[in-house]
């Protein structure tokens, strides 16, 4: 199967002078991950913006509805073609750390294709290995952060280690965790509100479903496309022992 196969041509634009504010709201209410940034007086992309831009303005402290998408967006993004094999894009993906491509045709850019679109067609084929266990590959050095933390410190920390997603503290003894990622702080710039000041604890995702590690790899791809998550979070008898992103999915049915 080919990336035109399976490529969105449903695309979110968002101007250079456009606000950061702005973006993150039209992101917000259409619940994409991405927008193609537009030229001036031209057809095609600049490039995208991403909630991984996002959350890194807001680690910057670059959050204000001043801040214009020219100065945070990924320029001159790499881009796939329509004829590229799934496998192709998703090698594309995993070495620059991408979630989204956007696809060109012609010197101009005519869809995007995401990690999510590309594990839905995976899960659904014969040849995926239902004996993987989500503990082949989850990350066990997952980030951890206080109910009282500040979004923009979480936001901090989680562009420092390159992660879309952060485990927070239970409430309670033996309640299950809570987990902020970066759908939650795009929510947070979209309404306007300010990092610095906004805990993590008012800000977890409202969403969110638990695996045991001895689940099945394919098992927790299927959840995360029918719950629309792009992590899972991973407990055993002990607590949390992992996170699963489907950034990890991709990269071990590839292995």
């Amino acid at each position: 199967m080919r990336v035109r196969d399976v490529m969105s041509v449903d695309l979110l634009g968002a101007r250079r002078d456009e606000t950061l504010v702005d973006v993150a709201r039209r992101m917000d209410e259409r619940q994409v991950l991405a927008a193609l940034v537009e030229r001036s007086g031209e057809e095609g992309s600049d490039g995208i913006i991403t909630t991984r831009d996002v959350m890194g303005a807001v680690a910057d402290g670059r959050h204000s509805g001043a801040t214009p998408v020219a100065e945070i967006f990924t320029a001159e993004a790499v881009a796939a073609q329509p004829d590229w094999s799934l496998e192709r894009a998703a090698e594309a993906m995993l070495e620059g750390n991408f979630r989204h491509l956007a696809v060109a045709e012609d010197g101009r850019t005519v869809a995007v294709i995401s990690q999510r679109d590309i594990v839905r067609v995976w899960v659904g084929e014969r040849r995926w290995r239902t004996t993987i266990q989500i503990r082949e590959a989850m990350t066990s050095d997952f980030l951890v952060c206080e109910r009282d933390d500040t979004v923009r410190e979480a936001a901090r920390r989680m562009a420092d280690q390159r992660t879309g997603a952060a485990i927070v503290e239970a409430e309670k003894e033996r309640s299950p965790p809570g987990i902020i990622t970066e759908r939650e702080i795009l929510a947070l710039v979209a309404a306007g509100r300010d990092p610095s000041t906004e805990h993590v604890a008012d800000h977890l995702a409202a969403q969110r479903t638990y695996s045991a590690p001895d689940w099945s790899l394919k098992q927790a791809a299927e959840a995360m496309i029918k719950g629309g998550f792009e992590h899972v979070v991973v407990v055993d008898r002990t607590g949390t022992v992992g996170v699963l992103s489907m950034r990890e999915v991709m990269r071990r049915w590839l292995d």
